[in-house]
């Protein structure tokens, strides 16, 4: 357990979101395994029956996601103010509630995966992106799991243990994955069943270590399931959950546009979208980062160091803004064949377009991905949806227009502008109103 309360912000919350960073750039990998096995092993049908479920997996990791931020944020400001016994009982309440929530997603991602793929345009690809998502709604349950566990960690101020589970499940990941598409000949089941185990693994890894660590807290629960703590979780959760899910479903409206295009463009689209995604969720983890030393400040009544906190953010997802463009700019088509093979030059030239349009985006993401993290700590979930809601609407709706107005898939890459710009004057305003309404007042009262 690590007091994010004290110490100079800078050092603390360069030792905290650190191996975060490094947590779910590994968690990431899960897919990018699955993609670069079999873009290399199976060839550009494989990638693109994987790429046509794509967003429905996203859909996936943005509730577990979503649902693990609101219970992060409560279990931070409630160890902020030292409520070892409420803790405790907000971890078994959030392990019971999201648990029971996993089994329902799992279930319908089984029983409905068919028909959601007719509706996104899958076509040829039906049959075997049917398999993969079918398979892959299975590890539903043990992935929310391991996010819970995960958001328990980062509540306590813990991101090491974490990260260690996952570097054995994604070794273990790709092992499998190279087995399963390889030798076993499974194609894109065997990627799927691969992340499944490896999911699986870091779940029951991770559970039993944070209930041994539970176990030694001298303060004792009321009761397992704790139905205030729950409704306060809720009200942060629900927002987050609708979050990430719009992001996702901005995802899903996209790929069925993407989708009408040909099997190349498909791929080429998958796996530069994937990449993305890993670049995205890292730098988004440096929000979550700022979400609990927010909330555990803001629990302390240590108003001063969040703004500090804040600035330290923005340098660091710039940082990566700048690493992540330079890599874009100069190294697409190096970076896009290590997953497409040379016999797909279409795919390749896809992938190679996505990485440059895209990658300078991350400059305006940075302001992003610092509210977004000021605002869940501060408890104003419910304000980041709608910003993402909107940001997210304005790039849906551009990718028709400029889809149609440029006859091309550049259409859809260009669209991300035009989101993103919108969340990025969006995300500044609310970034200075909350800086002058809540934070600096509070710093004020302190002086005195």
């Amino acid at each position: 357990m690590k007091d994010l309360t004290v110490g100079k912000p800078s050092r603390v919350i360069l030792a905290f979101s650190l191996p975060l960073l490094l947590s779910t750039a590994l968690q990431q990998i899960y897919n990018l395994a699955d993609s670069a096995i079999v873009g290399q092993l199976t060839g550009e049908a494989g990638l693109a029956a994987i790429g046509a479920g794509y967003p429905i997996t996203l859909f996936f990791v943005a509730v577990a996601t979503g649902a693990s931020m609101g219970c992060s944020v409560t279990i931070s400001g409630l160890f902020g103010g030292k409520e070892m016994a409420k803790v405790k009982a907000a971890s078994s309440t959030a392990l019971l509630s999201l648990s029971a929530l996993a089994i329902v997603l799992a279930g319908a991602g089984v029983a409905l995966a068919t028909p959601i793929l007719r509706l996104l345009n899958a076509g040829a690809l039906l049959q075997s992106a049917s398999v993969y998502l079918r398979i892959y709604a299975l590890g539903v349950i043990p992935m929310m799991l391991f996010n819970i566990v995960s958001a328990i960690y980062t509540g306590l101020g813990d991101s090491k243990r974490p990260l260690l589970f996952l570097a054995i499940s994604s070794g273990l990941n790709i092992v499998l994955d190279y087995l399963a598409v390889g030798p076993m000949g499974m194609g894109v089941a065997g990627a799927a069943w691969a992340t499944v185990v490896s999911q699986a693994v870091s779940a029951v890894l991770s559970g039993a270590t944070l209930l041994r660590r539970l176990r030694t807290v001298p303060e004792k629960a009321e009761r397992l399931f704790d139905r205030e703590i729950f409704r306060s979780m809720l009200g942060l959760a629900v927002p987050a959950m609708f979050q990430q899910a719009s992001v996702a479903l901005g995802h899903t409206i996209v790929q069925s546009l993407v989708n009408t295009f040909d099997a190349s463009v498909v791929a080429g689209y998958e796996i530069s979208n994937k990449l993305n995604t890993v670049i995205y969720s890292s730098m988004n983890t440096l929000g979550t980062a700022m979400s609990s030393y927010v909330a555990q400040c803001r629990g302390a009544k240590k108003y001063g160091r969040i703004e500090e906190g804040a600035r330290v953010s923005i340098l660091m997802c710039l940082a990566v803004a700048v690493a992540v463009t330079l890599l874009g700019q100069l190294l697409p088509r190096q970076i896009i064949s290590l997953f497409i093979n040379q016999n797909s030059p279409t795919a390749i030239e896809v992938g190679v377009s996505y990485l440059r349009v895209i990658t300078p985006l991350y400059f305006l993401i940075t302001m992003i991905v610092t509210t977004g993290g000021l605002l869940r700590g501060m408890e104003h979930t419910t304000t980041f949806f709608l910003e993402t809601l909107a940001e997210f609407a304005v790039r849906v709706c551009m990718c028709y227009v400029l889809v149609g107005l440029l006859e091309s898939y550049m259409g859809v890459l260009w669209a991300w502008w035009c989101g993103s710009g919108t969340g990025f004057i969006l995300c500044t305003l609310l970034y200075i109103r909350t800086m002058r309404r809540e934070i600096r007042p509070h710093c004020a009262v302190a002086k005195r």
